[in-house]
């Protein structure tokens, strides 16, 4: 497979997650859980993925004889920073400042995509590629982008496969858990339009091959981008973070800002 067709700028309008807003959301969780009980093919999608992902977590914990122990100590901490996050957050301001690094603070989810646009807009850009960030999922960035005119490219495999779906996360941990490897090929031949998707299978070689051709095309010069981060360090900020999707992202020339 090698990438072909138009460029990112042309293919902006074909993108259903580019622009379009997400599908209409059920009324509340009885609605929402009658209609999924109702869908065998997610059920099963769910159940097998599940169950995938509980094998491969109990062997990973088999390798270490203090898991549960390590586990205890994370969640402590967590609760520890929860507990003082007010008095954390101004510290890593400060660590961020002295690397002269400049931390924006949003009252609102409103008000943080407000800051986000304002930003990609004084720099003339009309493109953000990201990197997976719950956050950003949450405040409902890429709608807000949308509506200023900047596309928001996800490169994250499971963003990117509900973005291009015109889904909605489905996992806070694995967003697109409620496909299996058909349905996304299927989506991959229907919108990836830049790149040659005739030997397209659904092995997780062959897809993952395909989405890495379709971002190289659609973000191989970046102007503006934007990632989450698992965990910061205050008084080490900002050298020092921990985000599992960052080094994939850097694989791509990274944006200026």
């Amino acid at each position: 497979m090698t990438p072909v067709g138009p460029t990112p700028s042309e293919r902006r309008a074909a993108v259903p997650g580019a622009h379009a807003a997400p599908p209409a959301r059920p009324r509340g969780f009885p609605e929402a859980a009658r209609l999924a009980l109702a869908d065998t093919q997610l059920r099963r999608n769910i159940g097998h993925a599940t169950a995938t992902i509980r094998r491969k977590r109990g062997e990973v914990v088999g390798e270490l004889p203090d898991w549960q122990e390590l586990r205890e100590a994370g969640r402590a901490i967590k609760e520890r920073v929860l507990r003082h996050l007010d008095t954390y957050l101004v510290e890593l301001e400060a660590g961020v400042q002295r690397a002269g690094r400049v931390v924006h603070w949003a009252r609102d989810a409103e008000e943080c995509n407000r800051i986000v646009a304002a930003i990609v807009n004084r720099h003339g850009q009309t493109e953000v590629v990201k990197v997976k960030s719950l956050t950003t999922d949450e405040t409902r960035l890429n709608e807000a982008l949308a509506a200023e005119g900047i596309d928001a490219w996800e490169t994250d495999l499971a963003e990117l496969i509900v973005q291009l779906g015109g889904d909605t996360p489905s996992h806070i941990l694995v967003p697109a858990i409620h496909k299996n490897r058909a349905e996304i090929r299927e989506l991959f031949l229907r919108t990836l339009d830049d790149v040659d998707t005739s030997g397209l299978t659904d092995a997780p070689a062959s897809l993952a091959e395909a989405a890495r051709l379709h971002l190289a095309r659609s973000s191989s010069a970046p102007g503006s981008g934007s990632a989450g981060r698992t965990s910061r360090w205050p008084r080490r900020a900002p050298s020092a973070w921990s985000s599992p999707r960052a080094t994939a992202a850097c694989a791509s020339p990274c944006p200026r800002f």
